[in-house]
């Protein structure tokens, strides 16, 4: 069985969680992994090698997203390429894209050495993403 290029991006994201000693157990919920049974993420991701990487979220994304925001916290784990990995909680995901019935998009830019700057339909974070935030999403849940 070969792997897919989604599960190379996807492990790789997991993989740096994994190291910070804070994760008991993943499960795989399509399209969503469950961390410790209380925490939700989404993982996309972006092949381009260099800034920017772009991300698409249709309707029913979206949707499935609002959703569980209901039940547990939800992070969004934009992976950009194999330069790293910006942690989007929900709530700010909201902030930049508000739903929509159609499909939308959303941007990671980086510079050399900097953190990610996260724009969407609805304008940019009004602050940087470290990519080390996202090693550190556990960090905050009492593991």
């Amino acid at each position: 069985m070969s792997i897919k290029k989604q599960e190379f991006y996807e492990g790789a994201a997991l993989h740096l969680l994994i190291r910070n000693g804070l994760v008991r157990n993943i499960r795989y919920n399509m399209p969503f992994f469950v961390i410790n049974e209380n925490l939700i993420v989404l993982l996309k991701y972006s092949t381009r090698v260099r800034s920017p990487w772009g991300f698409t979220f249709t309707a029913d994304e979206q949707n499935n997203l609002q959703r569980r925001a209901t039940e547990s916290e939800v992070v969004i784990g934009l992976v950009c390429g194999a330069d790293g990995v910006a942690a989007l909680p929900f709530a700010d995901f909201l902030k930049i894209a508000a739903l929509r019935n159609s499909s939308i998009h959303i941007a990671c830019y980086r510079n050399h050495w900097k953190q990610y700057d996260v724009r969407g339909p609805n304008g940019n974070l009004s602050w940087k993403v470290s990519p080390s935030n996202w090693q550190r999403i556990l960090d905050t849940k009492g593991e």
